[in-house]
Formats: structure tokens, sequence, C-alpha cells
């Protein structure tokens, strides 16, 4: 595939982003570009990170998913590693049967000759992989740097769809609901320290400290944890 067909594969790409809607849409859009425009490439798949693990959320050929369960199944492969260690991962069969011996088994029914996984990372992790596998030979170092732009493609897709923002809000919630519980834990043991009291006379004390001074309780604890910390 010469460049010129590369960058038409790429533009064409940028038009599909233009008109989806939907996530679902944008990650098919980019596995069928995958296809068309990474040289060697037969099929693609993209996982995505749900709740830290992995699903396929978009394939262009049925022997990606396949391939993809396979990994899941056995815990193992290069799209899992990828995901791991927030590196690509550029394999032929012989050095995917060293490292993934389940996997390269699987690839090697399927007539899968080579393998690359690419990790879509946004501030700092990875959201998703791109996965792309050939029957044809090894993934080359151009074919490595479209996937790099594509993956840019995926982080930037699922950074900015409702589902992630929706999944990323329900993470921070309920971190900052374990983090408050761990303050009212914590102040509830000091008050039971300083005052000789049980935990539920110390939980009494927090709830009325909070309704004389008007702030929640919450609050009460952070204040009555810093204040031990500057005694000490």
């Amino acid at each position: 595939m010469s460049s010129t067909e590369i960058l038409d594969s790429l533009q064409r790409l940028a038009q599909v982003l233009q008109v989806q809607r939907t996530l679902g849409g944008t990650l098919a859009g980019i596995a069928e570009a995958a296809t068309s425009s990474i040289p060697g490439c037969d099929a693609a798949s993209i996982a995505i990170s749900i709740e830290g693990r992995p699903s396929t959320a978009a394939i262009s050929a049925r022997v990606a998913l396949e391939l993809d369960i396979v990994q899941y199944d056995t815990g193992d492969g290069p799209c899992l590693t990828s995901f791991r260690d927030t590196s690509t991962l550029r394999l032929d069969l012989v050095e995917a049967g060293h490292r993934f011996p389940h996997f390269a088994v699987a690839a090697r029914r399927a007539g899968v000759r080579s393998v690359m996984s690419v990790p879509a990372v946004w501030q700092g992790a990875v959201v998703a992989t791109l996965n792309l596998y050939s029957r044809t030979g090894p993934f080359d170092a151009s074919a490595e740097s479209i996937g790099a732009v594509l993956g840019a493609q995926v982080a930037m897709a699922v950074s900015r769809s409702p589902e992630f923002a929706a999944a990323l809000g329900v993470v921070e919630h309920a971190q900052r609901k374990a983090d408050d519980r761990a303050d009212m834990d914590l102040a509830t043991g000091l008050l039971m320290i300083n005052e000789a009291c049980t935990a539920e006379q110390a939980e009494g004390l927090l709830r009325h400290a909070a309704h004389t001074d008007e702030r929640t309780i919450v609050e009460i604890a952070q204040r009555i944890i810093r204040e031990h910390l500057r005694v000490r």
C-alpha cells in the first residue's frame, strides 16, 4: 500500500468520525480503517476497559473476536499484555508461541501469522487496545506508526464518550465515598480513645457536632483528624 493510499484511508476515517455519534459506531469505523490502511492487516478489533476488564467493542472480521476471546479465557495474550504494560506488542507466530502458547495455537488454527496490539492511552491509563491480525506476514514499523495514530483516535473516542464519562464518574464517586468512610472511621476511633467511649457513642458525638456546627459529619471527622495531627 502506498503512502497516498494510506493517507486516503485516514482521510476516510476522519469523515467517519465526523458523522458517527455513538462510541460503538466510531470504534467500528476505526477497526475498518485499520484493516484498510495498515499494510498486512486482515482483521482488527478494539477492546475497551470495563470496570478494569477488557471487552471487545468493535471488530472488522470475526476472527479478531475469536482470538480476543481466547485471550480473555486464558488470561494471557498480546491484547492483555498491552493493557497491563502500556506498550505496543508486535509479534510473529514464533515469538507469540514462546510468550503466549495458548494464543499461538488458536492463531495458527485461524491462519493468523502475526499480531500487533496497540494501547490507547488517556491521561496515563490504557482505556482500550487496538488489536491487529495478519494472515500474510509480520507487521513492520510503518504498520506500527499507523497503528499508533489509530490508537490515539481510539483513546480520544473512548474518553469523549458519555459511557466513559459516566463510568469514570461512578468510579470517582465510589472512591470519594470510600475516602469519606475512612475519615469517619478514623475520627470515630480517635474519639473512642480521647473520650473513653464506645463506637456508638463516638458516632453520636460526630452527629451532634455536625448538627451544632452546621457541618457534614465528614467535615467534622476531617477536622478531628487535622486537630489530632497538629497535637502530634
